[in-house]
């Protein structure tokens, strides 16, 4: 019997992993899926995007502090800024005449701030719900997300946004996503009795940069004892397909 070429073994080992899920595999780092993607032949399209994120994460190093401790990060979504009423992709949200119908959530992400939306950082799943109107392109949101960080370290935050626009006839489309950057340039304050809110801050749309995410934040230390641990809670599969 001729042996089985390298290729094949690397699909079958991938298959079985996912069916059987063995303690050997669940060991694995998650970025170290992306590998079974490639090596495998499976249709090329499944690349793992870590390596450009841990370059990110490399230059980060060079240019923004660390910020090591237990601290708290609130940040207040203003407002979104629609004026022309238009999804990601250029097209009205409602035909020519109609308004936007939208929800606005968003989600503190000091563990992968580099990675791209979706599962590849944090489920949208778990993202906070601030908003939801009807017929409005630009709502006023005001409304606040936080997070505590207890004992590690970070040198950029992203405050992820996203916004859809909800229908009841077809799918939720997209309006944008918005990464709204704290960096460790501005470290937090000594307490929240001392924390100040930053100037609002204009965060451009990822598809679009005339829709626009307007927020500001503030950051401080807390105490070790009242500081509530959290994560991105990833799934072992949220970052294949999304």
């Amino acid at each position: 019997m001729d042996p089985i070429d390298s290729d094949l073994k690397w699909s079958i080992f991938f298959v079985v992993a996912l069916a059987g899920m063995s303690c050997q595999v669940e060991a694995l780092p998650v970025d170290a899926w992306g590998i079974f993607f490639v090596a495998g032949g499976l249709g090329g399209g499944f690349v793992s995007a870590g390596v450009v994120d841990r370059a990110q994460d490399l230059a980060d190093m060079q240019q923004y502090n660390e910020v090591k401790g237990f601290f708290r990060v609130e940040a207040n979504i203003v407002r979104l800024q629609n004026d022309d009423g238009l999804e990601h992709n250029g097209l009205p949200c409602d035909g020519p005449v109609g308004k936007c119908d939208p929800r606005i959530s968003a989600f503190v992400d000091t563990e992968r701030p580099n990675h791209d939306f979706g599962g590849d950082s944090v489920p949208y799943r778990h993202y906070a719900t601030l908003l939801t109107a009807e017929d409005t392109n630009s709502p006023v949101v005001n409304r606040t997300v936080t997070r505590d960080v207890c004992g590690h370290s970070v040198r950029k935050i992203n405050i992820r946004v996203r916004a859809e626009d909800v229908d009841t006839l077809r799918n939720d489309d997209k309006i944008d996503n918005f990464s709204c950057f704290i960096y460790g340039l501005d470290r937090p304050a000594l307490d929240e009795a001392h924390a100040e809110w930053s100037p609002e801050l204009a965060c451009d749309g990822l598809d679009r940069k005339n829709t626009k995410i307007w927020f500001k934040y503030r950051w401080f230390f807390i105490d070790a004892k009242t500081c509530r641990p959290s994560s991105n809670d990833r799934g072992l599969l949220d970052g294949l397909f999304s």
